[in-house]
């Protein structure tokens, strides 16, 4: 990391600024050999490709608006471009930002007065601010996620096509009359935040072998009321010993579980002598039934998502007694290893609290799977956040004698040797025209199959 800090001008310091009439000759070798790169730029001219690296997977917004394309400050070739190259671009009519996030390791933020355009290098005098500082990226980051959230849909080579020809006639808005002026289609405003970030409990309990079942109440009859510690053996007795103590200095010796050759069980000096008892009592005794083994516990269920939600969290805090209690219950009951090298399986505890009026989200039920994303900033996720692999909930209840009332969830999970993040979710809904939805839940199979594929190691039962 210290040896590409030092080639990003930042080894030393945590922010540099860039200035010149030839600004992207120093931005596009920096941005080059990075990936997972986010950007807004309100104008992107004609060989905006050659300045901004963008690779398939990356996303772009822009103001592709009819009016901002007839005025020739965006191109849509250039936009049409780096779709048919599998980039990701995003319309929003009024943004003028100029802002790229590298979000790799280390992740860096480059904002300025350079818009990509051609008309930009040689004579255009620019400035541009790099930093790596955490905060700065975090807040370039959450900005990013708003503006892609009032932004709707990608673009798709189809709304470009028919912009190819009122862009090669240039007219300029101005020359249109206002009466007859196009605008473009108000795109409603979609939020994915959360109403109340959910919560999971401090400590995640970390995968454990397979805990036996508690064992079944034993059918052994209490001994009278003095028994002896030795149980001696009798002629029709079974190997288990017999719960009548033996009389003194008569009777056979005491064997071992083994049976006659077992070894004759040690009496403790502090123990006390046996009491003699008749010997109808040794007769009529019944015999102790052997306790059985502990089950082990079987392999949960793991259907494949029918329905799934995105759920925001946020790390921290504490569940109450009878929660925590429920808990442990549950993880005796469904935690296992997994069959035929399987990932293993365990529960987790979230939370949701009302606050500020709004209700944490009620549908979340049993049988339905949930996606937990690790927020920050009063519950929004940033593109960098971390996400967890779907969990299937098992219970979930109110309650209501908490202040401010509380809804818990446990949810069966497994691991994944994939780890993805925010970023990634969000690509993968956006390569099908969709975006993070907080609120509702996904049930079209192409969205949750386009969600599963973040954890293709996971391995769902067929329903």
């Amino acid at each position: 990391m210290d040896a590409e800090l030092a080639r990003l001008g930042l080894a030393e310091r945590s922010v540099r600024l860039l200035a010149g009439r030839d600004i992207w000759a120093s931005i596009t070798p920096l941005l080059a050999p990075r990936r997972n790169l986010v950007a807004a730029f309100g104008h992107v001219g004609p060989g905006a490709a050659a300045l901004l690296p963008l690779q398939p997977g990356d996303t772009l917004i822009t103001d592709a608006s009819l009016d901002t394309v007839l005025s020739g400050a965006t191109s849509p070739h250039a936009l049409l471009h780096w779709v048919k190259a599998g980039v990701i671009v995003h319309s929003l009519r009024g943004l003028n930002a100029k802002l790229v996030i590298a979000e790799d390791d280390p992740s860096f933020v480059v904002v300025g007065s350079a818009d990509v355009t051609a008309a930009g290098p040689r004579q255009l005098f620019e400035a541009v601010t790099l930093s790596h500082e955490r905060q700065t990226v975090e807040e370039a980051q959450e900005a990013w996620l708003e503006w892609c959230d009032l932004a709707g849909p990608s673009l798709t080579a189809g709304d470009l096509e028919p912009l190819l020809e009122q862009y090669a006639a240039g007219k300029p808005v101005t020359a249109r009359p206002a009466a007859s002026r196009p605008t473009a289609a108000a795109r409603p405003v979609v939020t994915s935040r959360p109403a109340t970030p959910v919560r999971p409990a401090a400590v995640t309990p970390p995968p454990s072998p397979v805990r036996p079942a508690p064992p079944a109440p034993s059918p052994v009859r209490p001994a009278p009321p003095a028994p002896s510690p030795v149980r001696p053996a009798t002629p029709d007795a079974p190997a288990a010993a017999l719960a009548s103590p033996a009389q003194p200095g008569t009777g056979p010796q005491p064997t071992g579980p083994g049976g006659p050759e077992g070894t004759a069980a040690a009496q403790p000096d502090s123990a006390p002598p046996a009491t003699a008892e008749p010997a109808e009592a040794a007769a009529t005794a019944e015999p102790v039934a052997a306790e059985p083994e502990a089950a082990d516990v079987p392999r949960p269920s793991w259907p494949r998502p029918a329905e799934l939600y995105l759920v925001s969290l946020v790390e921290g805090g504490e569940p109450n007694a009878e929660a925590a209690y429920r808990l442990e219950e549950l993880q005796r009951e469904y935690t296992h290893p997994g069959d035929n090298g399987e990932s293993p399986f365990r529960v987790e505890l979230l939370w949701a609290d009302d606050a500020q009026g709004q209700d944490p989200p009620r549908t979340l039920r049993a049988g339905v799977h949930v996606i937990p994303v690790y927020s920050q900033k009063q519950g929004r996720p940033l593109v960098g956040s971390r996400i967890e692999a779907p969990g299937l909930v098992l219970q979930a209840y109110i309650d209501e004698f908490a202040y401010p009332r509380r809804t818990y969830c446990y949810v069966l999970t497994r691991q994944s040797a994939a780890k993805p993040a925010f970023g990634d979710l969000r690509k993968a809904l956006a390569a099908i025209g969709e975006k993070p939805n907080f609120r509702n839940s996904f049930q079209v199979p192409r969205k949750i199959e386009a969600l599963l594929g973040l954890w293709p190691d996971l391995g769902f039962d067929p329903r």
